[in-house]
């Protein structure tokens, strides 16, 4: 069986770490360290083993690591300046092109993968909104999606709208979310029709239907990942509010498993994670809740859909779960991180013939 490898970004380390998942018990092992990444916040993975890291010291960049097969060890395979901070790095469906949100610039940016010539080439600019939180394309290429979690709104664009360079490009539409709710991180069903959106500010977790052509979103449903909490609306994170202080919500990522049976949501000021059982026509179940790390900022799911991780920003450590067929979540390994784990990417290569 093809060995699985978890890659976690550790801003506080200046790091991305490499660790071994076991197929069979969960457990972990550290395997490796790519470092000099100062302030890594995001990943994205091309399947044909590469990670792009997005790192926001000085300079501003996005870094290619090259994945090896055999031990998963991440190493530098070309880097290009960008014009903004990066909280969420996401990848074309012909894997040639980034999609990064910033959330301090309010900005979504296009632009080549760097390569190991150290070619960079232009970028476009799309007017996406304050506090742009993800930026994430379609299952088919066609549209790019942005969570401005500033604006309470989630605009969409055409994917070749606009010309690199040449300016700023306009949202082909849009949807408002509940004022003040502040939309973060959304995901696709593998097929397109429908678009699942986390809120940090309110734990509101949104459904919505997409409409192929259009790229329109329609709400379908409304629920939370922070009932019975007892906590209160967030606010607007910014460098004077790195912390949303005690008893507010503070929600961060949304997963979907491979089979999308199962939807889960991470609440940092609780640190838990918010289990869902997702119908055939998309609408989610509230399952139950489970505590995990401290400040999950983010999680991930293996390639089999067996096993979940999530890492805390302040335990400094990653917790692997075995998914049960009832969705539940049951401890099962953990591994010490450098400083800081906030992201997570799960790659399993693949098996020679």
């Amino acid at each position: 069986m093809a060995p699985t490898f978890v890659y976690i970004a550790c801003a506080g380390g200046g790091a991305v770490d490499t660790l071994s998942l076991d197929a069979v018990s969960g457990r972990l092992e550290h395997v490796s360290r790519a470092e000099g990444l100062p302030k890594v916040t995001a990943l994205t993975l091309d399947p044909a083993g590469t990670l792009y890291a997005g790192v926001n010291g000085e300079p501003r960049l996005t870094v290619a690591l090259a994945l090896d097969p055999a031990s998963g060890a991440a190493s530098p395979a070309g880097v290009r300046e960008v014009p903004a901070t990066t909280c969420f790095l996401s990848l074309r469906p012909d894997r040639e092109v980034l999609f990064s949100a910033s959330y301090h610039e309010g900005l979504m940016a296009a632009y080549a993968a760097p390569g190991p010539d150290g070619s960079a080439g232009p970028v476009t600019e799309y007017r996406s909104g304050p506090n742009t939180h993800s930026a994430v394309p379609s299952p088919d290429g066609r549209f790019v999606y942005a969570a401005s979690l500033g604006a309470d709104r989630i605009s969409w664009f055409r994917i070749g709208s606009g010309t690199a360079g040449s300016g700023v490009v306009r949202p082909a539409g849009h949807v408002d979310a509940t004022p003040g709710s502040g939309p973060r991180f959304l995901r696709h069903s593998a097929d397109g029709r429908r678009v699942y959106v986390s809120h940090e500010r309110t734990g509101n977790v949104d459904v919505y239907a997409r409409d192929a052509g259009t790229g329109a979103l329609e709400l379908m449903q409304r629920t939370s990942a922070v009932e019975g909490l007892d906590l209160e609306p967030g606010p607007i994170r910014s460098p004077r509010t790195p912390d949303p202080g005690p008893g507010v919500v503070w929600c961060a990522d949304l997963r979907l498993t491979p089979d999308e049976r199962f939807v889960y949501v991470t609440e940092r000021s609780t640190s838990t994670i918010a289990a869902f059982s997702v119908a055939h026509d998309g609408r989610l179940s509230f399952l139950r809740r489970t505590e995990t790390e401290a400040q999950p900022r983010g999680i991930g799911i293996d390639p089999s859909g067996g096993w979940l991780l999530a890492c805390g920003e302040r335990s400094g450590h990653v917790t692997s779960y075995a998914i049960g067929h009832d969705g539940r979540l049951d401890a099962v390994g953990r591994a010490e991180t450098a400083a800081g784990p906030l992201w997570i990417e799960c790659w399993r290569p693949a098996r020679a013939d």
